[in-house]
């Protein structure tokens, strides 16, 4: 894979995550910050993030309270009493799409958070969350009320993905000097200041991304699907493109507003809808992605767990199922 990178790291200033209190840190006699599109008034605390632990165990991220606690202990059951403890409460801004936005946890028992931060340009950051100390590994773009991406993904080599949308600018999408629009590839034991390598750009919101996975030559591939503002479709395609334009593209007759995927298969995935409520596979032929059914009620995330099976997240809470 040609590395190409993307030169905004030296740029940024380190920014640390204060504590900000319900206003998301923007002071008082400021505008109250927007209600999360994603969250409903009845939700509670929406698991946006969630990260598979060894054998079926589950770790989650609260999308607008920061806080980082173990959802599924090994075998896919509900973790009660000390084992559902937070582990660690993250200073997020909120508003909008912001918050907490992704998490995953390394074979090295490293879990790595995505989030807003309070105050100032509410940047979008990366760091190592557990063990402790915190330890910032990027400092992203300020964030925007929409198209903030922010998910997480482990390649087998160890790097993170993290996918950022076109922050509601996207003339600089075809910059190589700004994040906007881009799936990224990160050192998780780089410093903040790291310059990330572009895998793919021309996206508008990759938030829904899953590697591959398996042991052939697409183990570390990545299938996204990209929301899409107005009229223009959603799609589904592969953002491992050397840095270029996604490939493989299917543009979706549907809006689903995606909020997860999870491979089931190379050629069948599971596709979370916030705007559809449903947990919807896919299968590819003949080159083309289609709907192929309704496995379950799904808003905020789908992740698959090491026993294979699916952990799905909405306004109740999360459930497993069989796909």
């Amino acid at each position: 894979m040609r590395r190409t990178t993307v030169g905004i790291g030296v740029a940024l200033a380190l920014v640390a995550g204060g504590c900000g209190g319900a206003d998301g840190g923007r002071g008082k006699g400021a505008a109250p910050a927007r209600p999360d599109a994603r969250r409903p008034p009845e939700a509670g605390a929406v698991l946006a993030a969630l990260a598979p632990l060894p054998g079926g165990g589950l770790r989650g991220g609260e999308l607008t309270t920061g806080i980082v606690r173990d959802v599924l202990v090994a075998g896919g059951r509900r973790a009660t009493g000390r084992a559902a403890r937070t582990l660690v409460r993250l200073p997020v801004s909120t508003g909008g799409q912001r918050g907490l936005l992704g998490l995953v946890v390394d074979a090295r028992g490293r879990t790595f958070a995505a989030f807003t931060t309070t105050g100032g340009a509410e940047r979008l950051v990366v760091e190592q969350v557990l063990p402790g100390p915190r330890r910032r590994v990027w400092t992203g773009p300020p964030s925007t009320d929409l198209a903030d991406g922010g998910h997480l993904e482990l390649l087998g080599s160890g790097r993170l993905v993290i996918g950022v949308g076109d922050l509601q600018d996207p003339a600089r999408i075809p910059d190589d000097g700004s994040a906007n629009g881009k799936l990224l590839s990160l050192d998780p034991d780089g410093p903040a200041i790291q310059e990330p390598r572009i895998l793919s750009r021309g996206w508008n919101n990759p938030y829904a991304f899953a590697r591959i996975g398996g042991t052939g030559a697409d183990a570390d591939g990545l299938l996204v699907v990209d929301n899409a503002p107005g009229r223009r479709p959603e799609r589904i395609a592969r953002g491992d493109a050397d840095g270029l334009a996604a490939r493989d593209v299917t543009a979706l007759s549907e809006r689903i507003a995606p909020s997860g995927l999870a491979v089931l298969r190379p050629d069948e995935i599971a596709v979370c809808g916030v705007r559809s409520g449903t947990l919807t596979r896919y299968r590819r032929a003949g080159g083309r992605w289609r709907a192929a059914g309704t496995l379950a009620p799904c808003s905020y995330g789908v992740a698959r767990l090491t026993d294979g099976r699916l952990a799905v997240s909405t306004a109740r809470g999360v459930r497993v199922i069989n796909p």
